[in-house]
C-alpha cells in the first residue's frame, strides 16, 4: 500500500549506522545526521527510528538526540502510496502513485478498491503527502515524534491469527542453536494467519514477502515440523485446508473431488514472465493431499487434539478417495504412482516442491516430459496410506484394508521402477518422466523418503550414505541436485542450491531411521549456515560448498522468513539432542 516513507532531518537524510530486529515485530534503525555540525568533528545528531508491526498497524517512532546544547529541528517524512500487488513488486512493475482522497491536519487517507490506508499523525500533516514536525532538541533533551499507518483490505482471503501457544522446550539450548531457535520462533509468530472463512484456525503463511498466504504443501510441512511445539497450529492448518477441499473436476484450477489446495489468494495471480495464470483457489500440487493425511495421522498419533482429528475424518475419507484414484491411471507409463501434468498451459508445469520449469532433468541436462511421478510424493503417499489406515482403525472407520493394499503395491512398484545405479551405487531417482524413464541423477528428493516407511533398512542406508556424499552434501546442507549433473549451478533455484527445509526434512528422516550421527552432521551444517544469515535460515542459499567459502552464500530474492525454513530450527535442535 505505502511504497515510500522517506525521512529527512533539516533537509538531510540520516546515514544508517545499525539496523536491528527485535522480537515482536520491531525494527530499530539508528542513524547519524552528518550535515548538522557540532563543536568537534564527532557526529552531533543521532536519529533513532523504531518500526513496530502489529496486525493492521505499522507504527513509526522517531527520537532525535544531540550533543549540542540546543538545535532547531525539522523532521519531514515524504509519503507515497501506490497499492502495487506483491506479485508485481517482485517483477519491479510498480503502479503510479495515487493521491489521498482525504487529508486534514491529523490524517491522510488513501483508498484502492477494498483496500484502505490511513496515516495518522496528529498536528503534523503538512501540505502535500508529507508529515512535518518542528521543535527544539538539546543535550539530554531529545525531540520525539510518532505516526502510524493503519492498513485494511476487505477483499483479502486471509487475516491475522491469534498469538502462538507458549513453547514447550525441556531445556532451552544456548549459543548459536539457542539464537537460531529463538529467532525462528519469533519469525514464525509473525507468519501466523487464518482465513476469513475460519478465523479461529491458524496456519503459517508460506513466506514473506512473496508467499504471504495459505499454501498447502508449505503450511503442512511447517506444521509437521512444529508439531512437537504446537498441536493447535497443526489442527488449524488441517481445518483451514479442509475448508477448501476440492468438490468438483475443474481443469482450470487443477481441482478434483477430495484434493487439497496448493495456494489461496484473493484474486487471480498473473505472472506473464513465467506464463502463469492461476485462479484464486488453485489445486496444482500433487503432494498437498498425502501431506494433509500425514499431518492428520501424526496429530492423531500424538493424542493432543482428539476432537479436531475426529471432526476431520470425513475430509480424510474424501482425501483417501482422491489418493487411491490419482494413483490409478491404468494404461499410462506411470500407472500406480501419483503423477502430475498441467492441462491448461498456464498452470504450474512442475507440481511438487521443486516447481520451477527446469527442476526435473536428467544427468545430461535434458528436461523431463510429463506426466511426471516424483519419488518423494510416492513416499508421502505410502506413509499417508499406512498411517491413515491405522487412524481409521483407531476411530472405527472403514477403509483400512484398501489403504494397506495400496501401500503394499506402491512400495513394490517403487522398488522395481525408481531405483537406478551409477558409479556411486544404487539410489532412488528424483522422478519418472512421462515415458516411465527414471531421472538418472541423484537429487535431494531422496531425503524425503526417509522415515516414510517406503524404504527397507538397507535402502535407507544407501540413501543416508548418498546424502552425505560430496556430490550432495555441501557442508552447509544438501544440494537440490548432484554436483555431477550437467545442469548443476549453485545459483539455480532448484538445480544446485541448498534449501533449508529440504535439508531439514532429510535430517528428520535420518532421525526417524535411527541414523543419529548422520542427522547431526547435516544439522550442524545447517546450523553453521544460519550463522551467515543472522542466526536465521532463509528459504534457500547458494550451493557453494563449505570448502569453497567460509560462510554460506546468499541466494538473491530468497524469502526470509519462510515458514518451513524457520520451522527447520526445531529439527536441527532435535538432531542436537534437544527435547520438546
Amino acid at each position: 500500500m505505502l511504497c515510500r516513507a522517506e525521512v529527512r532531518v533539516n533537509g538531510l537524510e540520516p546515514e544508517p549506522a545499525t539496523v536491528e530486529a527485535e522480537a515482536g515485530g520491531v525494527l530499530r534503525v539508528r542513524g547519524l545526521v552528518r550535515g548538522i555540525p557540532g563543536p568537534t568533528e564527532d557526529p552531533a545528531v543521532e536519529l533513532l527510528q523504531t518500526w513496530t508491526v502489529t496486525p493492521g498497524v505499522v507504527r513509526h517512532s522517531l527520537q532525535l538526540g544531540t550533543s549540542l546544547e540546543s538545535v532547531e529541528v525539522e523532521i519531514e517524512i515524504q509519503l507515497t502510496a501506490d497499492f502495487t500487488d506483491m506479485a508485481a513488486i517482485r517483477l519491479s512493475r510498480f503502479r503510479d502513485p495515487s493521491e489521498p482522497f482525504s487529508a486534514d491536519d491529523s490524517t491522510l487517507r488513501w483508498r484502492d478498491g477494498g483496500r484502505t490506508l490511513t496515516v495518522a499523525a496528529p498536528g503534523s500533516v503538512a501540505a502535500g503527502q508529507r508529515l512535518l514536525w518542528r521543535g527544539t532538541a538539546g543535550r539530554g533533551r531529545p525531540f520525539e515524534a510518532e505516526w502510524q499507518a493503519v492498513l485494511a483490505d476487505s477483499e483479502d482471503a486471509v487475516v491475522a491469527a491469534r498469538p502462538p501457544a507458549a513453547r514447550r522446550v525441556r531445556a532451552e539450548p544456548s549459543g548459536a542453536l539457542g539464537l537460531l531457535l529463538d529467532n525462528a520462533l519469533d519469525d514464525l509468530a509473525g507468519l501466523r494467519l487464518a482465513t476469513r472463512k475460519l478465523p479461529d484456525a491458524p496456519f503459517l503463511a508460506a513466506g514473506a514477502p512473496w508467499y504471504f498466504t495459505l499454501f498447502g504443501r508449505d503450511s503442512l510441512w511447517a506444521a509437521r515440523l512444529l508439531l512437537p511445539l504446537d498441536a493447535g497450529l497443526a489442527a488449524g492448518t488441517l481445518r483451514s485446508l479442509a475448508a477448501f477441499q476440492g468438490t468438483k473436476n475443474d481443469p482450470a484450477a487443477a481441482e478434483d473431488p477430495g484434493k487439497i489446495l496448493h495456494e489461496l489468494r484473493s484474486k487471480e495471480l498473473v505472472l506473464e514472465s513465467q506464463g502463469l495464470r492461476l485462479p484464486p483457489v488453485y489445486y496444482g500440487a500433487v503432494d498437498s493431499t498425502p501431506l494433509w493425511l500425514c499431518l492428520l495421522a501424526e496429530l492423531g498419533q500424538a493424542g493432543l487434539d482428539d476432537a479436531a482429528v475426529r471432526s476431520l475424518l470425513p475430509n480424510a475419507a474424501r482425501a483417501v478417495e482422491w489418493l487411491l484414484a490419482a494413483a490409478g491411471a491404468p494404461g499410462s507409463a506411470n500407472s500406480g504412482f501419483l503423477s502430475y501434468q498441467d492441462a491448461t498451459g498456464h498452470g504450474l508445469s512442475n507440481q511438487g516442491w521443486k516447481d520451477s520449469r527446469d527442476a526435473m532433468q536428467f544427468r545430461d541436462g535434458r528436461q523431463a516430459d510429463g506426466p511426471i511421478a516424483l519419488s518423494e510424493v510416492q513416499g508421502y503417499a505410502y506413509q499417508a496410506a499406512v498411517d491413515t489406515a491405522d487412524l481409521f482403525d483407531a476411530y472405527g472407520e472403514p477403509g483400512g484394508r484398501a489403504l494397506r493394499d495400496f501401500a503394499e503395491a506402491l512400495q513394490q512398484n517403487f522398488r522395481e521402477r525408481f531405483w537406478v545405479e551409477d558409479d556411486g551405487g544404487p539410489f532412488p531417482a528424483m522422478a519418472l518422466d512421462g515415458h516411465g524413464d527414471p531421472l538418472d541423477i541423484p537429487g535431494s528428493n531422496m531425503g524425503h523418503l526417509l522415515g516414510t516407511g517406503i524404504l527397507d533398512a538397507s535402502e535407507a542406508r544407501l540413501v543416508a550414505d548418498r546424502l552425505l556424499s560430496p556430490e550432495l552434501f555441501s557442508g552447509y546442507g544438501v544440494h537440490t541436485i548432484s554436483r555431477r549433473a550437467a545442469g548443476f549451478w549453485p545459483y539455480s533455484y532448484h538445480c544446485g542450491s541448498v534449501w533449508s527445509h529440504d535439508t531439514a526434512i532429510a535430517v528428520r528422516g535420518l532421525l526417524a531411521e535411527g541414523f543419529l550421527a548422520e542427522a547431526r552432521t547435516i544439522a550442524e551444517g545447517l546450523l553453521a549456515a544460519s550463522g551467515s544469515f543472522g542466526h536465521r535460515l532463509p528459504e534457500l542459499f547458494a550451493g557453494i560448498t563449505a570448502g569453497e567459502a567460509g560462510h554460506a552464500v546468499p541466494y538473491p530474492a530468497s524469502c526470509h522468513p519462510q515458514a518451513w525454513s524457520s520451522a527447520s530450527a526445531v529439527v536441527i535442535a532435535q538432531a542436537m539432542g534437544v527435547g520438546f
